[in-house]
């Protein structure tokens, strides 16, 4: 028995000597790295359990920084087994050779140390400081860049680069770009627009235009808008604009702060990319920003020359030319005739009026309507149609001509247009204004008598004294005369009021929305969302028109932005998206998107607060 259990204890201990003892090895992922630069140092327990966290050794000029810990599990053949590293970050700002001494460990209460590494830090070729040990400062160059390097910068060029002046009422092709930071995500609160008064935006391009730039070495996201650009008083101003976002980015000086201990050298800024630590550390934080023009060009605003200006001019400053006219071939005195004229070209079609005829004394033209098609997203180019009456005063067959003018800026000088002759057959009397004086003959001679009354030998009719304020009908007449002026006078005021402009036009924008709201009804009950969606814009667009005492033609989405919901703005922009591309799909139910467009209705009581 005795014999027994002795045998038991010598196997029980030589199992004891079998079981695998704590396995520690120390790594570098280079034995030699350049000065600034850093190499890995792996640390790898296997088999035991680290006691306490590794104790550093100190070694002078060199810099030992902790990267964190991994931590690996393997089951092979039914055996599991664990392994755990601890990650450094070695190098020198020193050129030279540095031995790193043994790793002092507890695992599982028994002490371990590493094997003596050797690190070699080459001279390095870039200019880096010398010295910089891990208790230096590290230079902040995020914290000292200008604002636009760190959130955009804005720049302004004329489409045409020969030219550096434009002309009063002249609306320039212009091209404007924002430059944003990598990385950043843009929230536009504004479009561009000019700083002072000197200049004014038109058309800018609702979609613009996104790609990448490299500037100074820096990749920045840029968005680039195209209109035009008009001045209104001649002399030379600073073409500076100027913009609002928001941008989301990752703030790098919070980011050192933030890192672990020791972290803050930047040695380590340069070991892994010059961002790592920034990007990795670094919080998202949101800013509101206003970026401008950096050194905005100077513009020349001259004024039109008075010398050579046609009397036909109306203020129209490009390139214009006919597209065609339609004329009929016959006509008759006294009579309106429609005519159609087009034309197109490039330039401030606002101010191009209808073409006149040659002779003002053959014809008599009446203003008329005109649309304008733009051919290009900046509406700087395109065609204007005019539909307009005229009236012959001279029957014949004439050569009929019309023309215009407008000035040319790339020319300096004015130009007049006339179309082709087209022959027109007029028919009936001449229209001539006649002059008929009254022909006046001598009266005859009167009798030199002396004007004496002749006597009466009989009493003819004599009259009344009594006053007639005492007649019995003075005074149901004064007041019946006082009760019809009274009454002349309230028609005339409420004919008045009824017919104020303001009134007429209040009236007519209350039935245009009452109309539209009872269409977009209509549509919620038959489930059209087209319908709707065309109605529900028109509703808004006819309430933001009324108060702000404009057209409702000129009404567009950005004078909503800010002033209602973003459900409202919603539903303009899918109406307007039914228009360009024609879908019709819209989140959640008509009746949802009826009660946002009465909500949005109620909030556009009143004009929008001056900033």
């Amino acid at each position: 028995m005795k014999r027994r259990l002795l045998f038991f204890i010598a196997v029980a201990l030589s199992l004891c000597h079998l079981t695998p003892a704590a396995e520690v090895t120390a790594q570098l992922s280079s034995e030699s790295v350049p000065a600034g630069q850093g190499a890995m140092l792996s640390i790898r327990i296997e088999g035991g359990r680290l006691d306490a966290e590794p104790t550093l050794p100190e070694v002078k000029d060199l810099i030992l920084q902790p990267r964190g810990q991994s931590q690996q599990m393997q089951v092979i053949n039914g055996r599991m087994s664990s392994s755990i590293s601890y990650n450094y970050v070695v190098g020198s700002m020193t050129a030279g050779t540095y031995q790193i001494p043994p790793f002092s460990l507890s695992v599982d209460g028994e002490k371990i140390e590493t094997t003596p590494l050797t690190l070699t830090v080459t001279p390095s070729s870039s200019a880096a400081p010398q010295g910089m040990g891990s208790g230096s400062t590290p230079p902040e160059p995020e914290e000292n860049a200008e604002d636009s390097e760190r959130y955009g910068f804005l720049t302004f060029a004329m489409v045409k680069s020969d030219r550096q002046h434009v002309y009063p009422g002249e609306i320039a092709p212009v091209r404007i770009k924002a430059y944003f930071p990598m990385g950043a995500s843009v929230s536009l609160r504004s479009k561009p627009r000019p700083e002072g008064s000197a200049f004014t935006l038109h058309n800018l391009t609702e979609e613009p235009q996104q790609s990448t730039e490299t500037v100074n070495g820096k990749p920045y996201r840029v968005v680039t808008w195209f209109g035009g650009l008009s001045a209104t008083k001649a002399g030379e101003y600073p073409a500076s604009m100027t913009l609002e976002a928001t941008l989301q980015l990752r703030d790098r000086n919070a980011s050192r702060q933030q890192r672990p201990a020791g972290f803050n050298d930047p040695f380590f800024d340069r070991a892994f990319g010059g961002g790592f630590f920034d990007d990795f550390f670094a919080p998202v934080v949101q800013k509101d920003i206003t970026i401008s023009s950096e050194n905005p060009p100077t513009l020349e605003v001259k004024e039109l020359p008075q010398e050579g200006r046609p009397a036909n001019f109306t203020g129209a400053i490009g390139q214009f030319a006919f597209d065609g006219v339609a004329v009929p071939s016959s006509m008759q005195t006294g009579e309106p005739t429609q005519v159609r004229a087009s034309i197109s070209g490039k330039g401030n079609f606002a101010l191009l009026k209808q073409p006149e005829p040659d002779s003002a004394k053959d014809w008599k033209s009446y203003s008329g309507q005109d649309t304008f098609t733009p051919g290009d997203a900046a509406s700087f180019g395109g065609t204007k149609a005019f539909t307009f009456n005229l009236v012959p005063r001279t029957p014949g067959t004439e050569p009929l001509r019309l023309g215009f003018s407008f000035f040319d800026p790339d020319r300096g000088q004015y130009v007049e247009k006339k179309s082709d002759p087209i022959d027109v057959a007029v028919t009936g009397k001449a229209l001539s204004t006649e002059v008929n004086e009254a022909a006046t003959s001598p009266s005859a001679p009167q009798p030199d008598t002396p004007d004496l009354a002749p006597l009466r030998m009989e009493l003819g009719p004599t009259s009344s004294y009594q006053p007639l304020t005492r007649a019995a009908w003075f005074v149901p007449t004064l007041i019946g005369c006082g009760a019809l002026t009274i009454l002349l006078l309230t028609l005339g005021l409420r004919a008045r009021h009824r017919s104020d402009p303001d009134r007429v036009a209040q009236r007519a924008a209350q039935q245009a929305e009452a109309r539209a709201l009872a269409e977009a009804e209509a549509a919620v009950r038959q489930g059209d969302t087209g319908a709707f969606l065309q109605a529900a814009r028109q509703a808004l667009r006819v309430r933001l028109a009324a108060v702000d005492g404009v057209r409702a033609e000129a009404v567009t989405l950005n004078e909503l932005e800010g002033r209602v919901d973003t459900k409202a703005l919603e539903l303009w922009r899918a109406a307007d998206l039914m228009d360009y591309s024609g879908g019709t799909t819209v989140r959640g139910t008509l009746t949802e998107w009826s009660a946002a467009l009465r909500s949005a209705l109620d909030n556009l009581t009143s004009p929008p607060t001056a900033a």
